[in-house]
């Protein structure tokens, strides 16, 4: 039971979700940079980060699995993960350049912006040790809640409590399921917490 919990939380909470539940966040503030939007170009706003973050990166992958080119959905292996990484990076790409042409505010393409970083990060890293996406994805989150704290001089804490919260459920599943051992999922939640919270409080 408590292992079907924990491939649920992975499944959830996998890091291809991870931009558009960023964007949602960032389109809910009460901010300048998300009230100017109409509430229709919000769910159009998060209809380009789903398609392109998660259903093609997603559906690609779901047809190298059942080619054989990787083993499972879950790519357990730490060398059957770069060529996901590598199109998830491209896909991430082009969601920011569709993010850029808009007449938006910077945040949104610069949110997109880490998200390519912290992917290509985590692809170098894979090559020589197996660190965890999914950490570095819920840390991202929750870097991405303190940065803007800090760059809009407003203590956003229930954001910060809730992606500190998640982390931790996300760490426990992965290590419940054996995907990681603990210093794996540690680096992934200080490495996209550290870079994307300095990348929203400076740039």
């Amino acid at each position: 039971m408590e292992s079907r919990i924990s491939k649920f939380i992975s499944f959830a909470f996998q890091p291809l979700l991870m931009p558009t539940l960023a964007m949602l966040i960032l389109l809910q503030m009460p901010v300048y940079f998300a009230v100017v939007i109409p509430s229709a170009a919000k769910w159009m706003l998060l209809g380009i980060i789903f398609f392109t973050t998660f259903f093609l990166p997603a559906s690609i992958i779901f047809l190298m699995a059942r080619r054989g080119m990787i083993h499972s959905l879950y790519i357990e292996a730490r060398e059957e993960r770069t060529v996901p990484y590598v199109i998830t990076a491209i896909f991430f790409m082009v969601a920011f350049y569709l993010l850029r042409s808009l007449q938006l505010s910077p945040v949104y393409a610069n949110f997109m912006m880490g998200a390519i970083i912290l992917v290509i990060a985590v692809l170098l890293i894979n090559l020589f040790w197996k660190i965890s996406s999914h950490m570095a994805a819920v840390g991202a989150l929750t870097g991405m809640c303190m940065g803007l704290s800090g760059f809009l001089g407003m203590l956003y804490l229930n954001l910060i409590i809730a992606g500190l919260v998640l982390s931790g459920i996300v760490g426990y599943a992965r290590l419940r399921l054996n995907a990681h051992t603990p210093a794996q999922v540690y680096a992934g939640f200080a490495l996209g917490l550290i870079l994307i919270g300095i990348l929203f409080m400076f740039f």
